[in-house]
């Protein structure tokens, strides 16, 4: 099981459960930052501009925003149980993000942590397709509490424990780490600055840091000793 270097098997796994359960169009596993927002999504038959386009213009649009569970206990949830289908319609969420990418019916599974959603799956269905039947919802909440205990029990804890050794033997602060964890999913800067949303200028100095910091001078170079340090 992957850690620092990206959370791909464990979601792949994941995406490919849920595609023998229940039929879908698209698939999206993302996890979720601290300041709720998407990060490491993997997709299944979607346009990877879709995943850019939300978390840059979409998302705090979408009324299936993880930021609007943060308080509750739902953990599985469809968009037209949020909004009736003729207000959707109406909506610049549907119009100009969801009829674009060909999506009509949406579930979204929520994972977390101690409390915190800190990842989501979203199935995504084509008009033709329908709404997602009760016992495909039923199906959906069964399998949850075993995703759920998975990701906590095994790709967390890895990842938490890959992080801090790196902090530990090059110096490197968290937003560091999330900036060599974006890095490592080989994420250009302009889409590590949309992701930690921060600025081009700013991810270019935390990348200088870094290479100081590991004794490096390009992006290959750091890849390949952190690919070495994990396999050591």
């Amino acid at each position: 099981m992957s850690g620092l270097r990206d959370a791909n098997p464990f979601q792949r796994e994941t995406l490919a459960l849920i595609r023998r359960l229940i039929p879908s169009s698209g698939l999206a596993f993302f996890l979720v930052n601290p300041d709720m927002q998407h990060s490491g999504a993997l997709l299944y038959n979607m346009d990877p501009d879709a995943e850019r386009e939300y978390r840059t213009e979409y998302g705090a649009l979408d009324p299936l925003n993880p930021e609007r569970f943060a308080g509750s206990d739902v953990t599985v949830v469809t968009l037209d149980s949020r909004i009736a289908p003729h207000f959707l319609r109406q909506t610049l969420y549907y119009q100009k993000f969801m009829v674009r990418h060909n999506h009509r019916f949406v579930a979204d599974m929520f994972f977390r942590r101690e409390g915190r959603i800190i990842a989501g799956l979203s199935i995504l269905r084509e008009e033709e397709m329908g709404d997602f039947r009760p016992d495909e919802l039923q199906l959906l909440r069964n399998v949850q509490p075993f995703i759920e205990h998975t990701l906590n029990s095994i790709y967390l804890p890895r990842r938490d424990q890959e992080r801090q050794g790196f902090a530990d033997r090059y110096d490197l602060t968290e937003r560091e780490l999330d900036v060599l964890e974006c890095v490592l999913r080989g994420c250009a800067n302009k889409d590590i600055a949309t992701q930690l949303s921060l600025g081009l200028a700013t991810i270019k100095t935390h990348l200088h840091h870094i290479f100081h910091k590991t004794g490096v001078r390009a992006r290959s170079e750091l890849v390949a000793k952190v690919m070495s340090d994990l396999n050591a």
